[in-house]
């Protein structure tokens, strides 16, 4: 799995352009009612030259206003915005030892794996942005590094084969060594570290992986699944 683009076609500002065309619609009156209080002033209708400078910087003030809490309500819905990368389903070969396809959701071709353990666990490195950047529609950006199982059991865990699989390619381009090589050059890079997400693997268990502003998040892909974690 390749990290997805930097720049792409989400990562443009995605407000309603019936709202910003609106607000622009007044914020150009606003400006308009200002150039004529001006001229009203520099013709000494000073009471006119009120009324319409104040006016205007009255509509201006309260378009920038409306601006900011649209601006606000979009940054909190790219904080809680998900994107779908991948759905995971298990099939129980034997004691402890699973069979995983992965499907990603940007690629056709799927990929299976042999899981040894009680969970699944799956590794990402992550590119995070800072708020404005958010704001403007830059997502957080991944790459997935490794799939492996894990034992719930310590002693287990230290005892018994563990499995894990590179998911990553020889031939990606490494971002982070680029970041981390120029990062003074790179002032809107807000984090960039790494992120896992753990479930239990169970036979015919099927999970949805996806991306949030903050790291990795996993979650059951159907109601049967989702029964059989509460037991977890």
């Amino acid at each position: 799995m390749t990290l997805t683009e930097l720049f792409n076609l989400e990562n443009s500002l995605n407000l309603d352009s019936r709202i910003l065309a609106l607000l622009s619609v007044l914020l150009f009156f606003s400006l308009v009612l200002f150039v004529l209080g001006i001229r009203c002033f520099l013709r000494r209708k000073l009471l006119s030259a009120s009324i319409q400078s104040l006016s205007g910087l009255s509509l201006c003030f309260a378009v920038l206003f409306s601006l900011s809490f649209v601006i606000n309500l979009y940054s909190y819905d790219r904080l809680t915005y998900e994107r779908p990368i991948a759905n995971l389903t298990f099939k129980q070969l034997g004691e402890q030892q699973f069979q995983v396809e992965i499907s990603y959701q940007d690629e056709k071709e799927s990929a299976s794996y042999i899981i040894n353990g009680d969970e699944w666990q799956i590794d990402a490195r992550i590119i995070k942005w800072y708020g404005w950047a958010q704001i403007l529609g830059l997502n957080a950006q991944y790459r997935l590094e490794r799939i492996g199982g894990r034992y719930s059991d310590i002693e287990e865990e230290l005892e018994k084969n563990r499995t894990a699989y590179t998911l990553t390619s020889i031939d990606d381009i490494d971002y982070w060594k680029l970041i981390n090589r120029y990062k003074k050059w790179l002032p809107w890079v807000d984090a960039y570290y790494g992120s896992a997400t753990y479930l239990p693997m169970l036979d015919n268990a099927s999970y949805n992986l996806s991306l949030t502003q903050t790291g990795l998040i996993a979650r059951p892909h159907d109601t049967k699944t989702e029964e059989r974690l509460k037991l977890w």
